[in-house]
């Protein structure tokens, strides 16, 4: 589908089918995020994959009532870490190295060039990586409007209530946002022929 095609035609589905994505499609959206460009490509986040059926509505009764939870063929679910430590800094490193066979003096600049910042105190390392996050969501959004999927993504939610759900340590990763993907129920949502409202170019982009 086109770029600008597939952008108008997504929207924010508020009711799905229940029909099921297929599984090569998924895993095309899971690639994107995979493929997602993050700061310094560390990647500080996981992604769950559900669909089923007793979980979902388990979410929905205890975290998040909206019925797109439990009308998806899958939901994905962002955790982003709450801290990077040396391990994983450290293991990232090693496999840049091995793939790029880099020198230890250009993984020694680089692992510099992290630990600025997540050693940083001035800096909300979770914010951060929270961010990080956000861009792979982007991408799942846009890929499945490629693949022509309906995904709507969800923050409003009780975050406490999905962690415990989920049963994360919240002392090394909450689960930050979530995206449930399907096709739009056209009889059942008002919004699916609603134009879209966006800002006009001229007040969106500043050229200077």
């Amino acid at each position: 589908m086109n770029i600008i095609k597939a952008l108008n035609w997504r929207y924010a589905t508020k009711r799905m089918t229940g029909q099921k994505v297929p599984e090569n499609d998924l895993n095309t959206i899971l690639e994107a995020i995979r493929l997602t460009p993050t700061a310094y490509g560390l990647q500080p986040f996981k992604v769950i994959v559900t669909e089923n059926k007793d979980l979902l509505d388990e979410i929905f009764e205890k975290s998040c009532p909206q019925l797109v939870i439990q009308q998806c063929s899958h939901l994905l679910i962002f955790k982003t870490r709450k801290k990077l430590n040396e391990e994983y800094v450290e293991g990232y490193l090693k496999e840049m190295q091995r793939l790029r066979k880099s020198t230890d003096e250009y993984i020694g600049s680089y692992r510099t060039k992290i630990h600025k910042v997540i050693e940083n105190p001035q800096i909300n390392k979770f914010s951060w990586m929270i961010r990080q996050t956000y861009i792979a969501l982007g991408y799942a959004t846009f890929a499945a409007a490629q693949l022509g999927i309906d995904a709507t993504p969800i923050e409003g939610f009780d975050e406490q209530a999905l962690n415990e759900i989920l049963k994360l340590d919240t002392d090394r990763e909450e689960a930050v946002v979530m995206l449930a993907l399907g096709y739009r129920d056209a009889k059942e949502d008002k919004l699916v022929n609603l134009p879209k409202i966006r800002k006009p170019m001229n007040l969106m982009v500043e050229r200077i």
